[in-house]
């Protein structure tokens, strides 16, 4: 038998396993769904929210009505100088169409870019139908002023709360990777903690009501769609066997309910905690009952302070709660009482397991998007060679220039650009599939050090 050092040791090390093991392609559907729910939901939340930032994200704070008329007319400006004509005449005939008694309607920033589009396009084919034809470098001029005018209205679009809290967790997974790989301590600890805390308090201070409903109902879908990818990393890591996508959907569906329940659970309990809180600061206004508050007040000091512990181990022990429904086969209620029994009795190797979990997820996400980083660079220099002019602008990967294309080519890069996103989502579902397998491995292995059990020994098998 291995020395306890050695055994938490190999215990650790068999978590670059789930490197591997979450490259199965059985898998792969269900982590595709997480990724697409999180892009489906972000622009409804930021319709909801009505709010909109600039570049600066939440440090800047929302934009005023004045900010935003402000960017619409340097878009309609930046738009005006290439079509200037074909912004008349929309605006012409929303004028026309309204009533004559209310104030013509802004034209909005897609009707500016099907302007911008339509006059390149006439541009373009005024050229070709002229004498002398048109060359590379004056077709080249016509592009490059479309897209400078088209980067000056993509630069105007506002972005809502949920674009800009996804676009924060996006640098703080650079920040992390760029800590680690500099061993930077500090760098690598304040990416992971402006994920955590960070950005959802910024988003929640921006939105209080409709950012934490709607991050509670995308983990509680998370954690159905987790469920069955842990069940699957389970069977594979604990019984070295495999589970089919519809056994692991079949699984996360019978379960869906316990699933769902596991964020909802922890916030309905320090919800009702802060309530408690609420109602005696308010009777602190109340005279006569001011006086029992304020002598009773140790009461929401002590109901504070089991709320913030309650918070910190659900965050912390979060990862265990859809592996230990794959794992027990339990209701949530247990499943979260099984995740907070391992944090508490082993904080220091729940820690450290945590830890050491975070940089297997970066080194895999590292490996994966790497050969697709290779795979789409050299599909992008046969593009630049070989595809001509929709296939150069394609390989640049500006956003300005891609959508300052017009006729055919503009209808290529849609459908490239869709296929380009579907392949960059599977790097996203990747990482998805490699969080829940590691996951589930920590959980094995923390169950096995502190209640002495096999990975083997899980409950029911498959379907059941």
């Amino acid at each position: 038998m291995l020395p306890a050092t050695q055994g938490a040791a190999a215990r650790l090390v068999s978590l670059f396993s789930a490197v591997t093991s979450a490259m199965q392609p059985a898998r792969l559907p269900l982590c595709l769904l997480a990724v697409f729910l999180v892009t489906a939901m972000a622009p409804i939340v930021d319709l909801a929210a009505g709010k909109f930032y600039s570049a600066r994200g939440f440090a800047a704070g929302a934009m005023t009505d004045r900010e935003l008329e402000f960017q619409r007319n340097r878009a309609r400006g930046s738009a005006g100088t290439v079509a200037s004509a074909q912004l008349v005449e929309r605006e012409s005939a929303d004028q026309a169409d309204d009533d004559a008694l209310e104030p013509a309607r802004e034209l909005s920033l897609a009707q500016m870019q099907s302007a911008v589009r339509e006059a390149t396009a006439a541009r373009l084919a005024e050229g070709h139908a002229s004498a002398g034809g048109l060359d590379e470098i004056a077709e080249k001029r016509i592009r490059r002023t479309a897209s400078d005018a088209m980067r000056s209205i993509l630069d105007a679009s506002p972005r809502g709360v949920a674009t800009v809290f996804l676009d924060g967790q996006r640098a703080a997974s650079r920040q992390t990777v760029t800590g680690l790989f500099r061993l930077d301590p500090e760098m690598f600890l304040g990416g992971i903690l402006s994920a955590i805390f960070t950005l959802p308090a910024g988003a929640i201070r921006e939105a209080p009501i409709v950012f934490p409903l709607a991050l509670i109902a995308l983990l509680a879908a998370i954690s159905v769609i987790a469920g069955g990818v842990c069940r699957m990393a389970a069977v594979h890591a604990g019984r070295d066997a495999r589970l089919s996508m519809l056994e692991g959907s079949g699984f996360a569906r019978a379960r869906a309910l316990n699933l769902a329940a596991l964020p909802v659970f922890p916030v309905l309990v320090i919800g009702a905690m802060s309530l408690v809180v609420v109602v005696f600061t308010l009777l602190l206004r109340v005279p006569v009952a001011n006086v029992l508050s304020a002598l009773l007040f140790v009461i929401p000091l002590l109901i504070a302070l089991l709320a913030a512990i309650l918070a910190l181990v659900t965050v912390l022990g979060f990862p265990l709660m859809p592996a230990a429904v794959a794992v027990e086969s339990c209701d949530a209620g247990e499943a979260i009482t099984r995740a907070a029994a391992l944090v508490l009795a082993r904080p220091l190797l729940w820690l450290a397991t945590l830890a050491f979990a975070v940089m297997v997820l970066v080194i895999g996400g590292c490996v994966v998007q790497g050969v697709l980083l290779i795979a789409s660079g050299g599909v992008d220099g046969v593009m630049s060679a070989l595809g001509g002019t929709a296939g150069r602008v394609l390989a640049g990967g500006d956003a300005a220039e891609i959508a300052a294309l017009v006729g055919p080519d503009r209808l290529v890069a849609l459908l490239v650009s869709f296929w380009s996103g579907i392949f960059a989502a599977v790097g996203a579902a990747y990482m998805f599939g490699l969080a829940c397998d590691l996951a589930t491995r920590s959980y094995l292995a923390m169950r096995e050090k502190i209640d002495g059990e096999a990975p083997s020994t899980m409950a029911g098998y498959g379907l059941r």
